[in-house]
Formats: C-alpha cells, sequence, structure tokens
C-alpha cells in the first residue's frame, strides 16, 4: 500500500479529491437528524449475572467461558488484561488468580428476555445484536410521552439496605477511576455520569419527609437522557444488573456512545451537526464499530489516527481502498450511520467454528481444517448451497497439499 501510495500522482489526487467531495456533498444531503437512536449494552454481561448469583465472586477476577476461550470478564479482570474471545490459557497467564466459569446460557437467555421485556415497552422494534445489547428509535416515544402525567412515569424503588446501596456506589466509583482501565473501548476523557434523578440512595433521603406513598417511588422526565435513565433503572430494578447507553441521532454514533461512561453510565450527542462534528474531531479511529486492529494499523501507517485525519485524508483512501471501504471511512468522518432498525436482513455468509487449546502439530492442524470444512461443506448443502458446496471442497483440498504448516 506505501508503494502504491508512492506512485499516485497530484494529478491523480486532485482528481479523487474532486469526486469524493462530490460524494460528501450527497452524503451531507441526506444527513438525518430526526431520529432518537439508543443503543444499550449490559455491562459485562455473563460475568455480572454469575456474580449475582454467586456473591463469593463478587470482588475477584472472574471470566466466563473455558480454558479454551473466554466469553467475557469482570472489570476486575479486565485490569490485568483479560478480554473476551481471549484463550482461556492465556488469560490464566496475565492474571493467575482468575477464576473460569463456566457458561450457562439458558440462564443468560433468561435474564435477556427481562431486559428485552423492558425495552420493548420503549420501541417494540428494537433491533437485539446479541443477548446483552440492542439499538432502539424511541422517537416515537418521546413524542407521545410529551403529553404523560408524572404518575405515569412514576417507578417504585425496592428497598434495599442502606449498606448495600453505600458499598455498590463505592465499588463503581473505584471502577470509574481514570488510571483503571475498564474496556478496550473505553474513553480517557470521560466525564463523570450524570445521575439520574432516581438514584435510589437519594432520592429516598431527599424524600423521607413525604407522603409514605411517594418516598420510594422516583419520576422521570421527558427527554431522551431522562427516557434512557428511566430505562436502565428498570433493568438494574428488575436484574439488579446495570447498564450503559449511548443516545444518538444514527447507529454508529449510538454504539460509540455506550461505551464513554461504562460502566453503569450514559451519554448523549444533541441531534444537531455541530454537536455531532464535535464529537467525531479527535474521536480515534478505534472506538468506531467496524474498525479493528488490522485495519488500525493500516490506517496508522498512513498517519490516520483520528476520525479527522480520516476526512483529511479522503482522496488518498479513494485510491488506496475498495469502493466499499473508503465510502466506509468518509461515512465515520463525518459522524454519518443508519437510522434504519433492520431486524432481518439477507443472510450474506455462513460459517463454522471450533475453540481449541494450544496446538501446533501440523496433522492436527490439517485435522481440524478437514473437520471444519466437512461441517461446513454440510451445513451449505442443506441450504442448497451447491456450488459454494464445490468451492468448500476445493479450499479443503488445498488445505491438505499444503507442504508447510500454519
Amino acid at each position: 500500500m506505501m508503494q502504491q501510495k508512492a506512485q499516485i500522482t497530484s494529478q491523480q489526487l486532485r482528481k479523487a479529491q474532486l469526486q469524493v467531495d462530490r460524494f460528501a456533498m450527497k452524503l451531507e444531503q441526506s444527513r438525518n437528524l430526526e431520529n432518537t437512536i439508543v443503543h444499550v449494552d449490559m455491562d459485562a454481561f455473563y460475568a455480572a449475572v454469575e456474580m449475582r448469583d454467586n456473591p463469593q465472586l463478587k470482588d475477584k477476577p472472574i471470566a466466563v467461558g473455558s480454558v479454551s476461550m473466554l466469553s467475557t470478564s469482570n472489570y476486575h479482570a479486565r485490569r490485568f488484561g483479560v478480554r473476551a474471545a481471549m484463550p482461556g490459557f492465556i488469560a490464566k497467564k496475565l492474571c493467575p488468580q482468575l477464576i473460569i466459569v463456566p457458561p450457562n446460557f439458558d440462564k443468560y437467555r433468561a435474564v435477556s428476555k427481562e431486559v428485552k421485556e423492558i425495552l420493548a415497552e420503549y420501541d417494540p422494534n428494537f433491533m437485539a445484536m446479541s443477548l446483552d445489547e440492542a439499538y432502539l428509535n424511541i422517537t416515537q416515544h418521546l413524542e407521545e410521552r410529551q403529553n404523560w402525567p408524572e404518575d405515569k412515569r412514576r417507578y417504585f424503588i425496592k428497598t434495599r439496605n442502606p449498606v448495600e446501596i453505600d458499598l455498590a456506589e463505592e465499588e463503581r466509583d473505584t471502577l470509574r477511576e481514570p488510571e483503571q482501565p475498564l474496556s478496550p473501548l473505553l474513553f480517557e476523557d470521560s466525564p463523570p455520569d450524570v445521575q439520574p434523578s432516581g438514584n435510589p440512595a437519594q432520592q429516598n433521603f431527599e424524600e423521607q419527609n413525604h407522603p409514605q406513598a411517594l418516598q420510594n417511588s422516583v419520576v422521570f422526565g421527558t427527554s431522551a437522557e431522562e427516557v434512557v435513565k428511566e430505562i436502565r433503572f428498570r433493568i438494574e430494578q428488575k436484574t439488579t444488573l446495570t447498564a450503559s447507553a449511548g443516545i444518538a441521532p444514527n447507529t454508529m454514533l449510538a454504539k460509540v456512545c455506550s461505551d464513554k461512561n461504562k460502566p453503569d453510565g450514559q451519554y448523549q450527542i444533541l441531534p444537531n451537526r455541530q454537536a455531532v462534528m464535535d464529537f467525531i474531531k479527535d474521536l480515534p479511529i478505534r472506538k468506531v464499530s467496524g474498525i479493528g486492529k488490522v485495519t488500525e494499523k493500516m490506517l496508522k501507517a498512513l498517519g490516520i489516527v483520528t476520525c479527522t485525519d480520516l476526512y483529511q485524508q479522503r482522496a488518498l483512501l479513494s485510491l488506496l481502498f475498495s469502493e466499499t471501504s473508503w465510502q466506509y471511512f468518509l461515512h465515520i468522518s463525518l459522524g454519518l450511520g443508519s437510522t434504519n432498525l433492520e431486524r432481518d436482513g439477507e443472510r450474506k455468509s455462513m460459517s463454522v467454528e471450533r475453540t481449541f487449546s494450544e496446538i501446533s502439530k501440523a496433522e492436527e492442524q490439517y485435522s481440524l481444517c478437514q473437520e471444519l470444512c466437512g461441517e461446513l461443506a454440510q451445513d451449505l448443502q442443506k441450504e442448497g448451497l451447491k456450488y459454494l458446496n464445490i468451492l468448500c471442497i476445493v479450499l479443503l483440498s488445498h488445505i491438505l497439499n499444503m507442504k508447510e504448516g500454519f
């Protein structure tokens, strides 16, 4: 790529600049700021469920998964560099005291169902991305909510031991200390989370002199920020688990925002272009979903670190990357994303996967590839994809004829 860059002439760059700028103008004309999109993300979901059900795990570094592969880890373990999708035997080297808990997906699905029942009340067509995260479009809910009386926005707080409340808040404050990295995508400049008007401990204290019926209740407002506080409050009251959330005009920005004040926090980008561009200005490219480690390294080699760099180098990117890629980069640099939450889309790929321990012998690697290709071929055949079935067999043949190990 660097060799290709060196061969680009100034004339080619000017021509590309004109082409990209015309496309950027079209994108600006289609900018949609009319929707309020929310991304809700449960905090360390699997691990949080296990800690809830087994209090002895609460203050210990734990991960859910096996020695082959981890599904998630709690925030105590993340301080040691233990992450999701990491082999458990590597995690053990990073954190010898790590407790690996076998997953219980029936239990996680049951808790996820409880959360989704709440989300459905705000957007019946919400889009679940997994058991622990979902996108909602609360635009219509906000319109209806403006005329709601206080009683319809009032929720009663489950009585909890004041000592437990103090300990929970102290633990969250500790987790939010900037010198302790919480997740691979947390912001260093995260402002302190604005406590919801329904903070259980504070509300209970302030309403001590009110009628008994209102002492343990909280009324949420009618703004988007208040709606999301209400959602997070209800999730915690129902499951005792915390969620983080992002509020923005599109899904791309909402996803980034939900990670800004983790754990147990939220962040909003106001629905105007200036607010969006101010947020995007110094945003590191790695914070954006869809830009992984490999793409990040490629872009950094071109001097691109922030979303502003993406925009400034838009002409060069159009000459070095595919049309799909450079247009995606341009969308990011302008803070543009989807506002259409589609549950079901056309299936574009099929795959099989396997988790395993350390493996170094070539014969074992070949055997594993043969099994995987065989499983994939069977799945393709069930779908009637015979042509792809043939490609799979060709791939298997090529792998088995390789002379060197991986």
